[in-house]
């Protein structure tokens, strides 16, 4: 059997048939988008063929050594790192991999850059580390990226970053491969799900929610950087070029009557939510992230003069079910992803039964929680092909090299061809695609219906197979019911 052992670099083109209304940063949202190609020369690591006769490898050497930094006195970081301990208990209840039990071990970073070094060190130098995830605090992040650089050619060992959209994490690797190798974001940049996803719903909000005039309001932080902002960014794979919602809303069809940017951490929103109302906006966006308290937004929200007006968000608790008792109820017509239903359509065989044993424990489930899970059953993919393919798996150099070529089948969120790290178009080398999430609408305590066109939107028609769609959600659109419809219906003043 030929299989590849020859290392080499192989330069390629890619031809790219892009459809407009995946990369709104090429051509905008529309609703029946163009095709365009786009050539350019990628350079990645790459092998060459000889042919021998394998021999699959049976059984690890050693156990897989997997360390997991994050800080379990915050509720999101807590669930983040346990969801990654339910998939490595799951794995191990079932054989582990390849004979061996996956090893683990848990580092607290309390947060802190310093705290997170020392941890790193400790668990690549000391313990001996094949794996070590890093909470999705960016800062951190990058820090651990460059020391890790100078600590891989005496301890070879992959970073998995879950939950950063720091587009610099993408950016160092493609611009710095060899000095980089080892990182893998197991989510995606700022600079491609910060964009696809909001602009699948400016797609909904004019489609199907029937909304003309909408007001945006963005966190000032550093991931939303590429919402905020058309960008064009030279990377050695070519040039990823973004156009910020504010263009992107325009091109759709709607009007931006109210634009502003959260300061991070900001409590007080009545001044926001007064000046879309004043300005007639029929939709609210909010791009936040945890550190922006959506939960006292919603009650002022409820209560102001803003209250008739769509509330959608992304970002915060609001991905919890739990959503509705922190709000006291005021989340009564709010619009958000939700990754914390236990129904929730199964994009992998393990995607309901993750959310259940989550709860289970107590725990609620975010997007990264669901990011954090299936990184260990990617990687436990790739060290199963390559033991198949009669490569040592352990062997961190191919251990990469597999990550970058094999799709994960398991992901709870990701369909499996959307699935891999391999690919440069919009600058995802190793970094997931943005995800096309489902919207929903709380439209009572225990009423969360999913809202939108799923089956209709270009977007989700291109990230989820028709058949799938068509199966677990349907083909009819869902419009969201008013906020003052809903108030009516419960007797809510």
């Amino acid at each position: 059997m030929a299989f590849a052992v020859k290392r080499g670099i192989i330069v390629i083109t890619v031809i790219l048939i892009i459809i407009a209304s995946i990369i709104g940063y090429f051509t905008g949202a529309t609703t029946t988008p163009p095709t365009k190609t786009i050539t350019h020369t990628v350079t990645i690591p790459y092998t060459t063929t000889v042919t021998v006769t394998p021999t699959p490898f049976t059984k690890l050497k050693h156990s897989l050594r997997i360390a997991i930094l994050y800080d379990p006195a915050e509720p999101v970081l807590n669930a983040q790192g346990e969801a990654a301990i339910v998939a490595i208990e799951e794995i191990n209840a079932a054989g582990g991999i390849l004979g061996q039990p996956i090893v683990y071990r848990t580092w607290n970073t309390m947060r802190r850059v310093d705290t997170a070094l020392a941890a790193y060190r400790e668990a690549v130098v000391d313990w001996s580390a094949d794996v070590v995830i890093i909470e999705g605090v960016s800062e951190e992040a990058l820090a651990l990226m460059e020391e890790g650089a100078w600590l891989y050619s005496q301890y070879p060992h992959i970073l998995v970053v879950a939950g950063s959209m720091s587009a610099d994490i993408t950016l160092k690797v493609m611009n710095g491969y060899d000095k980089y190798k080892f990182v893998f974001r197991m989510f995606h940049a700022d600079f491609d799900g910060n964009v696809l996803w909001p602009a699948s719903i400016l797609w909904e909000a004019k489609n199907v929610f029937g909304i003309n005039k909408i007001a945006l309001l963005i966190e000032g932080a550093a991931w939303t950087f590429g919402a905020r902002n058309s960008i064009v960014i030279k990377t050695e794979h070519g040039v990823i070029e973004q156009k910020s919602l504010r263009d992107l809303a325009k091109e759709a069809g709607l009007e931006i009557v109210y634009e502003a940017t959260i300061p991070v951490g900001e409590k007080i929103f009545i001044p926001y939510l007064e000046a879309a109302y004043v300005r007639g906006a029929e939709l609210i966006l909010v791009i936040s992230s945890w550190y922006t308290d959506t939960i006292a937004l919603t009650k002022q929200w409820a209560t102001s003069a803003a209250r008739d007006i769509y509330l959608v968000l992304y970002g915060g608790p609001n991905h919890w079910l739990t959503f509705w008792n922190l709000t006291g109820g005021a989340a009564l017509g709010v619009i958000t992803p939700l990754f914390d239903v236990e129904d929730f359509p199964p994009v992998s065989p393990l995607t309901q039964s993750f959310i259940r044993k989550m709860h289970e424990k107590g725990l609620r489930v975010d997007m990264s929680a669901h990011y954090y899970y299936s990184a260990i059953y990617h990687i436990k993919e790739a060290i199963e092909w390559l033991a198949s393919q009669g490569i040592d798996p352990l062997n961190i150099d191919e251990l990469i090299k597999a990550l970058e070529t094999i799709h994960c089948t398991t992901h709870t969120l990701l369909p499996q061809q959307m699935c891999t790290f391999g690919s440069t178009e919009r600058g995802r080398f190793h970094s997931y695609p943005g995800a096309q999430v489902f919207l929903y609408q709380f439209q009572g305590k225990d009423k969360l219906v999913i809202v939108g066109w799923v089956y209709g939107n270009p977007y989700q028609r291109a990230f989820h197979p028709e058949n799938w769609i068509v199966k677990y959600i349907g083909t009819n659109p869902s419009p969201p019911k008013k906020p003052e419809d809903l108030r009516k219906a419960l007797g809510v003043s």
